[in-house]
């Protein structure tokens, strides 16, 4: 019933995610160790913090392609958000002053304490000190939200209800047409109505209000722009996240498979490669893409090279 932190996830055991994988999505965690086989129940929430696959991320390039983890346990999380290092001059200011202030309120106060004949007061330390006190005690804070935990049930009202389902809706509907992408799935419409209880909670509140269910919204439709949307389309797609592959990439695999098939059949070698790149204008996609999807294709092992610089599909 409380919360497990996991930093580095991208630098886990395969087999260590996918036992989380198993806590993810059956809510449950085999043991099998030292002759005890059990079945424990997972109650608790994840938070996990992970690198982009170059250390950075690249703002050129699709944020999904940059996540090296798997989509089966990237799409278990309610919420994800890109952190990323953009220079500020205001903010690197502030951050620098705040920094340099607790190291020199930690500098006198260890001063105080260690040297008898050190030239500050107690008053002075405790000045220093309270410029950088955070605005709630974290004792406080930790009573807070276990009171809120422990006492604190929400339901749903009709207005809460009716906006959830306005925005699930709504933002279905622009899948609608028969070659657009899936906006958003079902498991997204549980995440809302957690993050509003959730809201509910942090005010105390036993019901969920409207106001609830329009900051969750807000929040979810702000993640699923950071993560959620396809870059050449600027388009909502829940494949770019539940499956690694936009829609509109999974269409340009298919086309050029397609035309490397309709090309080996005229050449007894397979299909030259120059030839598959001269005439992908056909499928609408430029000679350097072309080369891209080819290269993807052979690293999956869909082509192969019979005859150098030739591809069959397999």
């Amino acid at each position: 019933m409380g919360i497990a932190a996991v930093d580095e996830l991208d630098k886990m055991d395969s087999g260590d995610r996918s036992a989380m994988h198993e806590a993810l999505e059956q809510q449950q965690i085999s043991i099998s160790k030292a002759g005890i086989n059990a079945t424990l129940k997972s109650r608790c929430s994840l938070l996990g913090a992970a690198n982009p696959k170059y250390g950075r991320f690249d703002q050129y390039e699709p944020i999904g392609e940059q996540i090296d983890l798997e989509p089966a346990l990237i799409s278990r999380f309610d919420l994800i958000f890109t952190v990323t290092d953009e220079p500020d001059p205001e903010r690197d200011g502030n951050l620098a002053d705040h920094i340099l202030k607790t190291n020199y309120a930690g500098e006198l106060n260890t001063q105080r304490e260690r040297i008898a004949t050190s030239e500050y007061t107690q008053e002075e330390v405790d000045d220093v000190t309270e410029e950088v006190a955070p605005e709630i005690e974290p004792d406080l804070l930790r009573k807070f939200i276990a009171h809120a935990k422990r006492s604190c049930y929400p339901t749903m009202t009709d207005e809460a209800k009716a906006a959830i389902r306005e925005f699930y809706v709504d933002l279905r509907s622009k899948g609608a047409d028969e070659d657009a992408p899936i906006p958003v799935t079902a498991r997204k419409l549980e995440a809302l109505v957690r993050l509003a209880e959730a809201s509910a909670r942090v005010r105390l509140s036993d019901t969920v209000e409207e106001e609830d269910a329009e900051r969750s919204v807000d929040i979810v439709r702000s993640c699923l722009q950071d993560i959620g949307v396809d870059p050449e389309t600027g388009q909502f797609d829940a494949d770019v996240v539940e499956t690694g592959t936009s829609k509109t990439q999974r269409d340009r695999i298919k086309n050029i498979k397609g035309l490397i098939s309709d090309i080996e059949e005229e050449f007894d070698e397979g299909a030259p490669i120059a030839e598959v790149l001269d005439r992908a204008d056909e499928i609408g996609m430029d000679a350097s893409k072309a080369e891209q999807e080819i290269e993807k294709l052979r690293r999956k092992g869909e082509v192969y090279e019979p005859k150098q610089d030739h591809l069959r599909t397999t």
